[in-house]
């Protein structure tokens, strides 16, 4: 039974932490730290106020641990979630959130500025005569293969409830507790089911996605989206180091999918925090899709 609880637990914590570290109201040393180093997109920079927020917090005993964010990406995560998403929600009074405006803002340009730049980028004509995953693959199924795991969780789920189900009259509170943990986990994966179908894009990535559907245009058009999917399918595969692999789209209605799903909700104050950034950027494009 105890080892039971004790491996259910061990996975709850971890999550439960980070949705901790997002919402963790005290933005004031962060913000503190983004205007001393500027980070913008270097990763090394997000490291190093990680690491100087993890000692303070420890020492400060707001974390019983040196290691209240794991990474740079979570600490910048927090940023965006505590301080960009309520920047672009206009909940900023200008003289009491002055620091967290000025942050927001020169986070900001630098977002702007690698747009621009992405957007002076011609478009490779051969690309337009390159096969889709579409056209290469037997189906559907034999792209989406690796997300067999999807199937087998939910198999997993009412194998679990079942045996809750028939245990909770000899041990209640073990099949309790049970209950809550699958269900709980099971809300995550519901949750984040989309980032399976859609693998998350990196910032950098995500502009290069947004200034091709820009420089292309597509509107309602499928095989406009095409083009797009071509496009972005070669910017992926040429990425150094790029698991482009598990991050290709199958088509252009796949690509106009990841759009609606990540980046259109962006324009009315919606969608996840990781892209909240280039929510001025989709204002300005909005494909009529």
């Amino acid at each position: 039974m105890f080892a039971t609880l004790y491996l259910e637990f061990s996975i709850l914590l971890p999550l439960a932490r980070l949705q901790y570290s997002k919402m963790y109201p005290n933005t004031t040393v962060l913000v503190r730290q983004v205007l001393e180093l500027n980070p913008q997109r270097d990763f090394k920079k997000w490291d190093d106020i990680a690491s100087k927020l993890n000692l303070l917090f420890y020492q400060e005993h707001i974390w019983n641990t040196p290691y209240f964010f794991y990474d740079g990406q979570q600490t910048q995560l927090a940023f965006k979630d505590n301080v960009l998403r309520p920047y672009h929600q206009g909940k900023f009074n200008g003289i009491t959130d002055a620091d967290k405006i000025q942050s927001a803002r020169s986070y900001m340009q630098s977002i702007k500025k690698d747009f621009g730049l992405s957007l002076r980028d011609s478009l490779s004509k051969p690309v337009l005569n390159s096969k889709l995953p579409r056209d290469t693959y037997r189906g559907k199924f034999s792209f989406y293969s690796r997300y067999l795991l999807v199937g087998l969780t939910y198999l997993f789920q009412i194998d679990s409830l079942l045996k809750i189900v028939t245990t909770f009259g000899q041990k209640p509170f073990e099949a309790l507790i049970s209950l809550i943990y699958w269900q709980f986990l099971f809300l995550i994966f519901y949750r984040y089911r989309y980032r399976l179908l859609y693998q998350e894009m990196g910032t950098m990535q995500a502009i290069k996605f947004l200034s091709i559907i820009t420089k292309v245009n597509p509107e309602k058009e499928l095989n406009k989206w095409d083009q797009v999917a071509r496009h972005m399918n070669e910017y992926l595969a040429s990425e150094e180091n790029s698991s482009h692999s598990k991050r290709r789209f199958l088509d252009g209605k796949r690509c106009l999918n990841c759009y609606k799903t990540y980046f259109e909700p962006l324009s009315v104050g919606n969608g996840p925090s990781e892209y909240c950034e280039l929510k001025e950027i989709v204002e300005i494009i909005k494909p009529d899709a």
